[in-house]
């Protein structure tokens, strides 16, 4: 699924180019928590720039795995993204439509 452009951008500028899973690699891939095979949304909120090829390697690979719905980068069809945390490069944040991250102890407007 085509990510919109401004949408896409504001992942990449939160990312800074690098995972946002392991934070070691580059990040060459949008990855949506809320698959879009689950009516999930192309929303910064919805998306982490992960690395990996596809869904076969790096992190991208662990987020469609148990793992990943550990880690908050996969959600089910049922949860909104923006209610569920995600581990980002070792901190547990919340992913936001205006591409802040702030941590999950510090209050987030939904």
């Amino acid at each position: 699924m085509k990510w919109p452009k401004k949408v896409a951008d504001t992942i990449r500028e939160r990312s800074g180019g690098i995972c946002e899973g392991c934070g070691k690699a580059p990040a060459i891939n949008m990855h949506h928590r809320r698959y879009a095979s689950r009516q999930g949304k192309s929303e910064v909120g919805n998306g982490m720039h992960l690395c990996g090829m596809g869904n076969a390697s790096g992190c991208h690979q662990i987020a469609h795995s148990s793992e990943g719905h550990e880690l908050g980068w996969s959600v089910n069809s049922w949860d909104n993204p923006l209610h569920v945390p995600a581990l980002r490069r070792g901190v547990l944040v919340w992913l936001t439509n205006d591409g802040r991250n702030p941590d999950v102890g510090q209050e987030v407007p939904f």
